[in-house]
């Protein structure tokens, strides 16, 4: 019974692993729709943290970062999510165990880390509008607000999926 459980484990990360590598790749290739695809990457990474805990979102995030170096074209988006939209299900789990204020200063540190980690390591270059670099204050602040309601949809996302889908992958 306990390798049934196991085979289980390893096919349902590895099968969405490869659906989060399809939309990391998606994400390189159309031209619109960049930071949706990174999402929707994300939300693979929460139900494998539903399904098999933290340690089944850190598979998908290293299996997927992994991946998308290897085979997406755009190397810029790979770095993304291996900085903010693979570790980002690991980070929420473990910040929704604490208290709604540290639970947020969980994810807001997590947050401006990450784009800390893109900022310097992209040297403002992408974040550019009209040929001239955004102020990297306004970046933090537009960036934050942001974040917050990106957490809230994924928060909704997971809620759906809990009691939809859930239930349906476990009869």
């Amino acid at each position: 019974m306990r390798e049934k459980k196991t085979a289980r484990r390893v096919a349902f990360t590895a099968v969405f692993t490869a659906l989060s590598t399809a939309f990391l790749y998606l994400a390189a290739v159309l031209p619109t729709g960049q930071l949706g695809f990174l999402g929707v990457s994300a939300l693979c990474g929460i139900a494998a943290v539903v399904e098999y805990g933290i340690a089944g979102g850190v598979f998908i995030w290293v299996g997927t970062s992994v991946l998308g170096f290897i085979l997406s074209p755009s190397k810029v988006l790979a770095g993304v999510y291996a900085v903010f939209f693979g570790p980002y299900p690991v980070v929420k789990a473990f910040a929704e165990r604490h208290g709604r204020i540290l639970e947020w200063v969980i994810k807001l540190v997590f947050f401006n880390a990450a784009l800390s980690v893109c900022v310097f390591a992209f040297k403002t270059a992408m974040f550019t509008f009209s040929g001239k670099a955004l102020s990297v204050p306004v970046l933090y602040v537009a960036g934050n607000a942001v974040f917050a309601v990106f957490d809230v949809a994924v928060s909704r996302a997971t809620g759906f999926y809990m009691s939809r889908i859930h239930p349906k992958i476990h009869k």
